[in-house]
């Protein structure tokens, strides 16, 4: 592996030395013997237990007339709660000089049921009322993946994420609804180019992220019966991107020669808020439509790790 890490940063680094000799400015770069002695790949795993939370506000706007009863449906207000799983993380640094890295991650959570709550404001010929609601979540998929570039202490890299699962035994409090075909998929997937900042402690590593381009939808799938043919689809696209930020503790201590092991901490904040484009689909009707839609999430999560040095 690091024959091959050596020489893709050195393939890399001779093109950008050819443009440089041809008038192209640039630094001085490292020769291949010196990039050989000085390449340091940390490759790492890290598990732990993970608290999330997610608070979306999403318009639906659906009227259902069924003579002589008009039934319309507003705002749909839908929350996690007990949200915890196991979570594992995958990863590797690798440090080509002082003042260049690279770094990849990629992690996922440990699927498990959850309390999913709802609100659901209803009015009945033009009677209203709200109905709270709370769900099981099954089915969760939940991972995400980042990679970068570090210059010195500035970090540049990309992020990506995908939460999904099914929702279903739809009750009010501890009584089941007398409805129980009642049910539906919950997906939200978020994109983030982001800046952030590393600051090293000794053994210690402080880590700050923020971006205010994060790019989220969300799409709720509704099913009333077990037929097909019932299926309703919305999706929540954002005009706007949104604001993430992450901070993370890392503290390691070697075991041996080559190996470390560590405590780790990280905190995420998502919010998206504002004027979003609605997409209802069903197997006889699409709809486009612009509304105000809002999704919060958070993510604490910490555990332990262990890294190589080679």
């Amino acid at each position: 592996m690091r024959k091959i890490l050596i020489l893709v940063v050195a393939f890399s680094l001779s093109c950008a030395s050819i443009g440089y000799s041809q008038g192209v400015p640039g630094l001085p770069l490292p020769d291949l013997q010196s990039l050989s002695q000085n390449l340091k790949v940390n490759p790492y795993v890290q598990v732990g237990f993970q608290r999330a939370g997610s608070n979306m506000s999403l318009p639906i706007g659906a009227e259902i007339v069924q003579p002589p009863d008009s039934l319309q449906i507003d705002t749909m207000d839908i929350a996690l709660r007990d949200a915890n799983f196991w979570v594992g993380t995958l990863g590797v640094n690798v440090t080509v000089t002082k003042m260049l890295s690279l770094f990849a991650s990629a992690g996922g959570n440990l699927p498990r049921s959850i309390v999913v709550t709802g609100q659901i404001p209803v009015s009945l010929n033009g009677v209203g009322t709200s109905s709270n609601i709370e769900f099981t979540g099954s089915k969760v998929e939940a991972w995400y993946a980042q990679a970068g570039v570090g210059l010195g202490p500035i970090l540049l890299g990309l992020y990506r994420d995908h939460f999904g699962l099914f929702v279903d035994d739809p009750r009010q409090g501890s009584q089941p609804l007398a409805n129980q075909t009642l049910r539906g998929d919950v997906l939200s997937k978020t994109f983030a180019p982001y800046i952030g900042l590393a600051i090293p402690a000794g053994q210690g590593l402080a880590t700050v992220t923020y971006t205010p381009f994060a790019w989220s939808n969300t799409t709720l799938v509704l099913r009333n019966s077990s037929s097909a043919a019932s299926v309703s689809q919305l999706q929540y696209k954002w005009n706007k991107p949104g604001v993430m930020v992450t901070a993370s503790l890392q503290y390691n201590t070697p075991v041996t020669e080559v190996a470390s092991f560590g405590l780790w901490g990280n905190y995420t904040w998502l919010d998206m808020r504002g004027n979003a484009t609605l997409e209802f689909e069903n197997p006889t009707v699409f709809r486009e439509k612009n509304v105000t839609a809002t999704l919060t999430k958070f993510i604490l999560q910490g555990g332990v790790m262990l890294s190589i040095n080679f």
